[in-house]
């Protein structure tokens, strides 16, 4: 079986100010192929299967994103046109490699076969008009159920479990505001994670920010039980952003202005693992090595916009060393008035398996899958 390092589909490109190397899916079937938002994983764990977002015309909205996978054993890409989702939502069995994705009321998954369609295994039963079902899908470990952070137009978002068989629902909790990234926590699956975010209000697009409670904190963490409770936890300097599970559940991993942080929902341990300024970051499952991305804004006047240049970086724990993966991931033609319709950011992550960090790259022009050695970069912080 090929890997990104001997595929003949992937390019090797060494970044010409740190001279690590990275492996780019030159092989372009559509417009853009991106990686993963970063809370999920796209690639089966023995290495075989690596799913991306396929956009045949960036010119559109973002609604307009297929599925499309890498097999490393046959060394081909194929696409999925049958495998039209909604929001960040497709998960990745690590076992199998099969993607679930939603759409509209239905969850659908799709086979790494070429000559597999789309099937839809139930719709949600769940009344009224849904604007979509889940931000990022994640599953419990029997496999028969899915957590969903349901966005609704009537009274709001609610969460909980949908059985992926029969469609049942089983509400959690509910609020009148944009409670989403939902992720279940994957040691306990009487709770999940989820963050109170902003939005648009679906009746006239009016932008509504995170708000602060009467006491002065920032609403951002939050975790929500099977039992109707929820829970609010306070970030360090009053800021939380792009926030996900440790492997072994015990932890709350987010970002913000001072770095990476961890809180510890056993013992209430709150610490800054790591002084950078992530947008996004993850971690391996034994918490000793970390990849984030970072906003470059020396135009503009320091403006973000979506497409901006950005950074991707490696942080060993371990030896307390950190080395850049991408200095500078090209803006291309985007610019503060003229931004780029899809979520174009780096979003890195580790591989279900560890060997990669996954991620999105605009080096070639367009929007790219792009894959890092994580050997090569533990070899290179040593």
């Amino acid at each position: 079986m090929k890997t990104p390092e001997t595929s003949k589909l992937f390019k090797r490109v060494t970044d010409k100010v740190s001279g690590v190397p990275y492996y780019v899916l030159a092989e372009r079937k559509t417009a853009y192929q991106q990686g993963f938002y970063f809370v999920n994983n796209s690639m089966s764990h023995d290495g075989r299967y690596l799913w991306f977002y396929a956009v045949p015309n960036p010119v559109y909205d973002d609604m307009n994103r297929y599925l499309g996978y890498v097999d490393f054993l046959a060394d081909e890409v194929v696409t999925c046109y049958d495998a039209l989702f909604d929001a960040a939502s497709p998960y990745v069995d690590p076992d199998t490699g099969d993607v679930y994705y939603t759409r509209g009321k239905g969850i659908y998954k799709r086979e790494p076969k070429k000559d597999a369609l789309a099937v839809r295994l139930c719709t949600a039963n769940i009344p009224g008009y849904v604007f979509t079902l889940a931000t990022h899908l994640t599953m419990t470990s029997d496999k028969k159920h899915l957590f969903l952070d349901v966005r609704r137009a009537d009274f709001g978002t609610m969460q909980g479990l949908v059985d992926i068989e029969s469609g049942e629902f089983t509400e959690w909790t509910r609020s009148e505001y944009n409670m989403n990234h939902g992720q279940i926590n994957p040691k306990n699956e009487t709770i999940a994670l989820c963050a109170y975010d902003s939005y648009s209000k679906l009746s006239d697009w009016a932008k509504v920010r995170i708000p602060y409670t009467d006491d002065g904190i920032y609403q951002r963490l939050w975790t929500v039980r099977a039992d109707g409770t929820r829970t609010l936890h306070p970030a360090r300097d009053n800021y939380a952003t792009h926030e996900w599970w440790s492997a072994d559940g015990k932890k709350i991993y987010y970002v913000n202005d001072l770095g990476i942080q961890r809180l510890n929902l056993e013992t209430g341990e709150h610490v800054c693992i790591h002084e950078c300024y992530p947008w996004h970051a993850h971690t391996t499952s034994d918490e000793k090595y970390y990849v984030f991305d970072e906003k470059v804004l020396d135009r503009y006047d320091g403006k973000w916009y979506r497409g901006c240049p950005a950074r991707v970086r490696f942080y060993n724990r371990e030896t307390d060393k950190e080395i850049t993966v991408v200095t500078e991931m090209p803006e291309n033609e985007f610019t503060p008035t003229h931004q780029n319709n899809y979520h174009i950011d780096p979003h890195p992550r580790f591989s279900e398996n560890e060997k990669y960090i996954i991620f999105s790259t605009t080096e070639l022009g367009g929007c790219d899958l792009a894959l890092a050695s994580v050997d090569e970069l533990v070899a290179l912080t040593k």
